[in-house]
């Protein structure tokens, strides 16, 4: 009898939870290309495809001695604008220079103090640092190589911040919620983590009657990066 009992709620517990599979794949929500925002010669690139970084991490270095060079003379230009506005100053307290002509040294030293910020964020854009932890994706130029600004430099892609984009039947719109935890079984790896749903598309193919849904890895995981392939497991719960 207590056999038979067992049995009994054995098949109960299976067929209260249905599986139901679909096929996904692991992108990263932080993925992308590192352009220029000025001119000159690359002058470091160690970083090459698959590299890994850290967040803060140089990995391009431009020639930035004309920026350098410049912003010294600017702020030369930016201390006589000073002493020539010190001087008027003065020449007021006797009485011997106008308002308009302090107004138009004031403006003046205001302008050079613009034109050196300006030239200090350029000095900070030779040096382009990784904006988050990450692998490189591609890279798009060559040491010594001469580029202009907007010119592509790396392609970066995010190993932390991960995804699964899984293409599921509409019609599993009927049971499938935000907040939904399944397994996700990696092809390449052949290691199963959790993935929880935190947005389902608002429209279905009308073609293959299909959906997409993102969902979160739920760390820890190791050694899972964009691109590899997965088979996501639900599991249906029957009231």
């Amino acid at each position: 009898m207590k056999k038979f009992l067992s049995f009994a709620l054995l098949f109960s517990t299976l067929y209260a939870s249905e599986s139901q599979t679909a096929r996904a794949v692991i992108v990263s929500l932080d993925r992308t290309v590192l352009s220029s925002e000025i001119a000159g010669e690359l002058v470091d690139l160690s970083k090459f495809e698959g590299d890994s970084f850290k967040k803060g991490e140089s990995l391009i270095k431009i020639d930035c001695s004309v920026y350098k060079a410049q912003k010294r003379k600017i702020d030369v230009e930016k201390e006589i604008a000073r002493l020539e506005l010190e001087k008027n100053k003065k020449l007021d307290t006797f009485g011997s220079i106008g308002t308009f002509e302090i107004q138009i040294s004031q403006e003046n030293l205001n302008k050079q103090k613009a034109e050196s910020d300006i030239a200090a964020i350029n000095i900070s854009r030779c040096d382009i640092k990784a904006p988050f932890d990450g692998k490189v994706a591609t890279k798009k130029v060559s040491k010594y190589q001469n580029i202009k600004p907007q010119d592509e430099l790396l392609e970066i892609v995010g190993v932390d911040n991960l995804e699964a984009k899984v293409v599921v039947p509409s019609s599993w719109l009927i049971w499938l919620k935000k907040g939904i935890e399944f397994d996700l079984s990696v092809d390449e790896t052949q290691t199963t983590v959790k993935a929880q749903i935190v947005q389902i598309d608002s429209i279905v193919d009308p073609t293959s009657q299909s959906i997409s849904i993102r969902a979160k890895l739920v760390e820890p995981f190791e050694n899972i990066i964009p691109g590899m392939s997965a088979t996501a497991t639900f599991y249906q719960q029957n009231n």
